[in-house]
């Protein structure tokens, strides 16, 4: 079971991530205004499409593994299998964005970023891969203090670059700045883990270690590249059908909110998700189920409801005064984000459930499905309507994560009675 001080550092570490985040485009705000605000997210999603193929999977995949691992040799050697599958399946990601990012440039900005800058954003992301390694092995060790260190390194990154946009660098020079900066650690952390890696035992057998990796890496390609690219293409319709300022409104509540969401999915996964994968299959699941819908549920709507009476001034606290959205699109939104939570909730239950073909079937109903409906209603688009889009994809997407967990219950249940039967 994870300690105390275990689960404190793992909220530290994602208090790390929103400070960073939220202090990065308080900067860019402040130095260019909603428009750099959004093409700053849309390079950040390049960096996420490419790394993420590798950390929705691979390393998922790691954590599992490690936390399952009887002896340290076999830890290393997973430690290095996943080093090198998780490097290349992140490096063919980049090699396809490096060859797509002409046609990315015209079509997903308008031709507001350079073609090299792609690159850069797919370099960034290749390279973030290792210390993302390490953080992996570090969570299957239950060694979540260490992981504050290394989160506290890494988010040198934003604070450079939010450093570098304050003194009035160019979208150019951030990606240079983050690209560097990510290099530099990257290398440390490389040949960190080459040491930590090192076996001098040939009993152990590499190529079964190997095979169980490569079963991760289908979800992780799923997952990874669905979120960014959907990402991409809703900043890029809508800064057609509305303008860039507008999406760097959205983009700033999306923002907002995640000081909700992202402390839900840590809750989540942190908490939650080892209980119910011990009691998935006994009548205490159901339990815990409703004691995770009471604990990350209520309080999340509490919060959003907060977030939405004071938005204004919390945009204009995080942001600036420019940064404004109507009350109906804030609402709509929110309301979006606790249906998304509360989707996640089914989502944590079926992956202790194992059901990986519902967990990658339901991630096309979720920001992919937005998209979708962005582009089928893209005529007379308003900032009203595309919150409400947003509301209903992730209806969609909460039932049918309700109803693959259902049935994956039933099938289970079915099964354990046919066993007692024989």
């Amino acid at each position: 079971m994870t300690s105390i001080q275990s689960v404190l550092a793992a909220f530290v570490i994602i208090l790390i991530d929103l400070l960073g985040r939220a202090g990065l485009d308080k900067v860019l705000a402040l130095a260019g205004g909603p428009t750099l605000v959004a093409l700053w997210a849309q390079l950040q999603s390049v960096v996420e499409l490419v790394g993420a193929v590798t950390t929705a999977g691979v390393l998922q995949g790691l954590t599992v593994l490690i936390t399952q691992a009887s002896e340290s040799r076999h830890e290393k050697v997973l430690l290095r299998d996943a080093l090198k599958l998780g490097a290349g399946t992140s490096l063919a990601a980049g090699l396809i964005v490096a060859l797509a990012s002409p046609r990315l440039a015209v079509w997903l900005t308008r031709g507001e970023i350079e073609t090299d800058l792609f690159l850069l954003a797919a370099l960034a992301g290749c390279i973030a891969v290792v210390p993302a390694t390490l953080n992996a092995y570090w969570l299957g060790k239950h060694q979540q203090q260490r992981m504050l260190w290394l989160a506290l390194l890494t988010s040198l990154t934003l604070l450079l670059v939010a450093a570098s946009a304050w003194l009035g660098m160019s979208l150019r020079g951030l990606i240079w700045v983050q690209s560097l900066v990510t290099a530099v650690i990257g290398i440390v952390i490389w040949q960190y883990i080459h040491k930590l890696s090192e076996v001098r035992d040939d009993s152990v057998d590499e190529a079964e270690y190997f095979r169980k990796l490569v079963k991760f890496v289908p979800v992780g390609l799923v997952i990874g590249i669905m979120s960014p690219v959907s990402m991409l293409l809703v900043r890029g319709m809508l800064s057609g059908t509305l303008s860039w300022s507008d999406v760097g409104f959205l983009q700033a509540l999306w923002r907002s909110t995640e000081w909700v969401t992202a402390t839900a999915a840590g809750v989540l996964s942190l908490i939650f998700l080892p209980r119910f994968s011990s009691t998935y299959g006994s009548a205490k699941f159901r339990k815990e189920m409703m004691r995770a819908g009471v604990m990350v549920l209520v309080p999340a709507a509490c919060l959003l409801l907060l977030i939405f009476f004071n938005q204004r001034s919390m945009l204009a606290a995080l942001y600036d005064a420019r940064f404004v959205v109507s009350d109906k699109t804030a609402g709509l939104f929110m309301l979006g984000c606790w249906i998304r939570i509360a989707a996640w909730l089914f989502l944590f239950g079926l992956f202790s459930a194992h059901r990986t073909g519902l967990i990658m079937a339901g991630e096309a109903l979720s920001l992919p499905l937005y998209a979708l409906l962005l582009w089928l209603f893209a005529s007379g688009m308003t900032m009203e309507r595309s919150a409400l889009l947003y509301l209903a994809s992730y209806l969609v997407y909460l039932a049918f994560s309700a109803a693959g967990l259902l049935y994956s219950a039933r099938v289970t249940a079915a099964s354990q009675r046919n066993a007692e039967h024989k």
